[in-house]
């Protein structure tokens, strides 16, 4: 199921970051969607490992979080089928947060990794 958002909701906790507010006000058009994905963190003994979003952009997504994936500015790299592209993780969710377990990451290329269904309902 694709769910359509034009904006993020605002989260309550007061001392959100401002990538984080930033992100909440943007007018990117974002879908409420699972897709299974790899994540490929830099950390040397972790293994690229099985993740799933919950909301995707054309240049961003959010997902949910695993092992080596530690601090925002961290540089990892999503794998969607065969398509992979570097990303920069810009927000974790705190542990009491009622998004806990969940980052979102930044693609710092061109590269859309999307299939065609999705990305065309993202423009």
């Amino acid at each position: 199921m694709i769910k359509e958002n034009s904006v993020q909701s605002v989260e309550q906790d007061p001392r959100a970051s401002l990538a984080q507010f930033l992100a909440t006000v943007r007018n990117d058009v974002r879908l409420a969607v699972v897709l299974p994905v790899k994540v490929i963190s830099d950390e040397i003994g972790v293994a690229p490992q099985w993740s799933c979003t919950y909301e995707v952009s054309l240049r961003e997504a959010r997902l949910k979080q695993v092992d080596g994936v530690n601090a925002a500015g961290q540089e990892i790299w999503i794998k969607r089928h065969n398509c992979k592209a570097k990303y920069r993780v810009v927000w974790i969710a705190r542990p009491e947060s009622a998004q806990a377990g969940q980052f979102t990451a930044e693609c710092l290329e061109e590269t859309v990794i999307w299939e065609p269904e999705v990305t065309s309902r993202l423009k």
